[in-house]
């Protein structure tokens, strides 16, 4: 399910840009197994990609390999949106005080200044894709 869902991230954000100092990400292929890793306490987190799309967003977009009980970060907020894309175990989102359980195939949305968190209530590792937009810099 891993490659799917990296797939159709990978399909809806990578749209046709507008001037800024970050670099436009190209069209090009990335194969799961080639990206590198970053260990952290109870996570993994894998980046995937980093860079404004042609339309000048901002894109930053990483698998998070998340261990029972845990939780990457506590809740926050920030002026980026973002979207959890479940592909393995069972997580809840909370989102201004609405907690959800998801499951594979699941997915969250938060809106820019929507204070959040993600935490792995299942027995097994989770694992989901996230990505955050960051709206183009104004000219």
């Amino acid at each position: 399910m891993k490659p799917k869902l990296l797939l159709v991230c990978l399909a809806v954000f990578l749209l046709p840009r507008s001037g800024s100092g970050q670099s436009t990400l190209q069209s090009r292929t990335y194969n799961f197994e080639d990206l590198t890793s970053q260990k952290e306490a109870n996570a993994t987190f894998r980046p995937i990609l980093d860079g404004l799309t042609h339309n000048g967003v901002h894109i930053h977009v990483h698998e998070v390999f998340l261990l029972p009980g845990s939780s990457p970060h506590h809740a926050h907020h920030h002026q980026q949106e973002e979207m959890f894309l479940i592909s393995e175990g069972e997580v809840e989102v909370t989102i201004v005080d609405k907690t959800t359980k998801l499951g594979p195939g699941s997915v969250a949305f938060v809106a820019a200044g929507d204070q959040h968190q993600i935490q792995n209530v299942g027995t097994r590792p989770a694992q989901y894709f996230e990505i955050i937009l960051d709206p183009p810099a104004s000219h």
